[in-house]
């Protein structure tokens, strides 16, 4: 498969994000304010450490960048202070999270959000506020349910054959299967949002875990949603 972004790509789309909202890339020390938007925060050297508290000063664990995958290192923010940001991180279990030092990464605006409802098989992005796509989606099955929760966009991946199962594009997010420790979209069974070959099996059941829509979504959501983004899976 051939990864969507490089390093300089990736902060090119969350530039024109920024720009488009109205807001600019934040430097450490500030607190930006874009209503109705989340932040997302990239790794700027090859690795960015991550703590256990806001003042420890002990390193819990080191995440590399790239990822193992060849994606920009990523993180949604859940809080962002004077030194350190709170984020959501890409390993398991899910919902992880930890504090990285502001100083290792670059922190910008993304209006886009991204909600699942597994159980009406619906797919919706908001921008800003505003809906911008909804439609249908296939879900992981009984045996291998797609995990509910907070997530987000951890790759970008366009597969070199569009006819294979996951379809003309792909994105990783930090979402894990529970039931499966391996499988072929990324290592570490990780979850993904991707098209498919298979479009009679959207609006149903019919996955390992993996959340699969029609190409020409896919292809929409390829153009909107940079590394980053929340995913909200919610079984409402």
């Amino acid at each position: 498969m051939r990864r969507g972004l490089s390093a300089a790509g990736c902060a090119a789309l969350v530039a024109a994000i920024a720009v488009e909202s109205g807001s600019a890339h934040t430097q450490p020390g500030t607190v930006p304010s874009v209503p109705r938007s989340a932040f997302v925060a990239y790794a700027r050297g090859s690795h960015v450490s991550v703590y256990g508290s806001e003042g420890s000063g002990r390193v819990r664990q080191t995440l590399s960048n790239p990822t193992g995958d060849g994606a920009v290192l990523s993180f949604l923010v859940r809080s962002l202070h004077a030194r350190r940001a709170f984020v959501y991180l890409p390993t398991r279990p899910n919902g992880s999270s930890g504090w990285i030092p502001r100083s290792q990464v670059g922190v910008y605006p993304d209006p886009s959000r991204v909600r699942i409802d597994l159980r009406r098989h619906r797919l919706t992005v908001r921008r800003l506020g505003t809906v911008v796509v909804r439609a249908p989606v296939g879900v992981g099955r009984a045996v291998s349910p797609t995990p509910s929760g907070t997530y987000y966009i951890v790759s970008r991946i366009r597969p070199v054959d569009a006819g294979s199962v996951y379809g003309a594009f792909a994105f990783g997010l930090s979402a894990h299967s529970n039931v499966f420790e391996r499988f072929g979209f990324g290592g570490d069974g990780r979850i993904g949002l991707h098209g498919t070959n298979d479009p009679a099996g959207v609006g149903h059941d019919v996955s390992h875990g993996c959340i699969r829509m029609r190409n020409p979504t896919i292809l929409r959501l390829s153009r909107l949603l940079p590394l980053g983004t929340p995913v909200a899976i919610t079984r409402s």
